[in-house]
């Protein structure tokens, strides 16, 4: 066979097997496409399982944290019942101690003096246990009835300054307001009172004068006299103007009232004089102080009050030796809800002591005789006591009294 036609049949053959090489794979290749997919079908299975096990620590943390959150509230209820206890604890423990002092300093001021000592001399002011007899004016003549001291009020003249007129109109208002209530002493008689004076808490409220949001229908006195109180910009010191709103609001309470027990709570010496009760003169002049010094205006009427206020505010000073801010006991929890912040006892009795009431400088120059009186009036300073640890405002709820613009 010639050499050409034996290529020829060559490349025949091949031409003939290379389609049945296409179309089928070797077992080589076959066993490799059978490994790589059991190979996915495990990676399949590892990757399900790995998802299970994700979903399941999942469940597992978040049923861990709610057991751990449950228990974490349990315990921060406890701590906190724990803390308001504490609390309780130590404001009952704080108010025994600063009364505690307080009839210590009471004890001090009183030793040796006896028990009028911070008051006037008997015969300026009106006894409490004195009753007077008469319908005349002021209350004093004969053949009537004799009438409670606690009932006769100062002899005022009409209005001669704003804030008369704000405290007189207030207090013929609250009597005239409400409902008849008969005398204890004097059946025929009957005077008016207020529903809202009636309530009111005989105690000075300081809610109006540290906030205004905190007006009550209870506390329309000390809502008044903290209006007034804020219009004198020259007191500036938180013991003056806790002094003085706290005796004004006695004062106007007892106006209001006119009963024994609002009389009781008075200072002896802001009760009125006998010259008080008889002789017409200015309402302003029943705030002031000092009983001679009271008696002094009385006599002369040409001292207005414009000459007075200005250098008597600037000047004006209750002495207290401790820090400002400890005339005040913050609000606590008690048993009965929250106590509003009140008085502390220690500066309660520093004030209701007329000697620690004293006047500038400016006062004396231009009152020099006023100034005398009021010296006399209050005596030499006493010693004072060490003042225990008291609970003091908080930063949040520190004073701040603003002052209206002039009008």
């Amino acid at each position: 066979m010639p050499a050409s036609a034996h290529s020829q049949t060559g490349f025949e053959m091949a031409a003939t097997a290379s389609p049945n090489s296409s179309g089928s794979q070797s077992p080589q290749t076959q066993r490799r496409e059978l490994e790589l997919q059991r190979k996915r079908a495990r990676d399949r299975k590892s990757q399900q399982a790995m998802r299970d096990r994700t979903k399941w620590t999942i469940h597992t943390l978040g049923e861990q944290v709610a057991v751990l959150s449950t228990a974490l509230d349990q315990r921060t209820r406890q701590l906190a019942n724990a803390e308001s206890k504490l609390a309780f604890a130590e404001t009952e423990n704080t108010q025994l101690r600063t009364q505690n002092a307080a009839l210590q300093l009471s004890l001090m001021g009183r030793n040796g003096e006896g028990s009028d000592a911070d008051g006037p001399p008997p015969s300026s002011v009106v006894s409490s246990a004195a009753h007077t007899v008469g319908s005349g004016p002021g209350g004093f003549g004969f053949g009537s009835l004799p009438t409670p001291v606690w009932e006769l009020c100062p002899r005022n003249t009409p209005p001669t300054c704003l804030a008369d007129h704000i405290f007189q109109s207030f207090v013929d208002g609250s009597r005239t307001g409400g409902a008849l209530t008969p005398s204890s002493s004097n059946e025929g008689r009957s005077r008016s009172i207020s529903v809202g004076a009636g309530k009111a808490n005989l105690r000075p409220s300081l809610s109006c004068l540290i906030d205004q949001k905190s007006h009550s229908d209870d506390d329309d006195i000390h809502a008044v006299v903290a209006d007034v109180l804020k219009t004198y910009r020259e007191i500036e010191g938180l013991p003056e103007q806790v002094a003085i709103f706290s005796s004004i609001s006695m004062l106007l309470k007892w106006m209001v009232l006119l009963d024994q027990q609002s009389w009781g709570l008075l200072p002896n010496w802001l009760r009125p004089t006998h010259n008080q009760i008889r002789t017409p003169h200015a309402a302003w002049i029943d705030r002031v102080p000092w009983p001679q010094a009271r008696e002094y205006l009385i006599k002369h009427p040409e001292i207005a009050l414009d000459d007075w206020a200005a250098v008597y505010s600037a000047g004006l000073k209750v002495n207290w030796p401790y820090d400002p801010s400890t005339v005040l006991l913050g609000a606590s929890v008690n048993a009965l809800g929250t106590s509003g912040i009140t008085i502390n006892p220690v500066f309660e009795e520093h004030l209701r002591q007329l000697r620690h009431w004293t006047v500038g400088d400016g006062f004396r120059r231009r009152f020099p005789d006023l100034a005398r009186i009021i010296d006399l009036d209050c005596g030499p300073l006493p010693a004072t006591i060490e003042c225990p640890p008291i609970q003091q405002m908080s930063p949040t709820s520190s004073i701040s009294l603003p002052h209206p613009s002039p009008k």
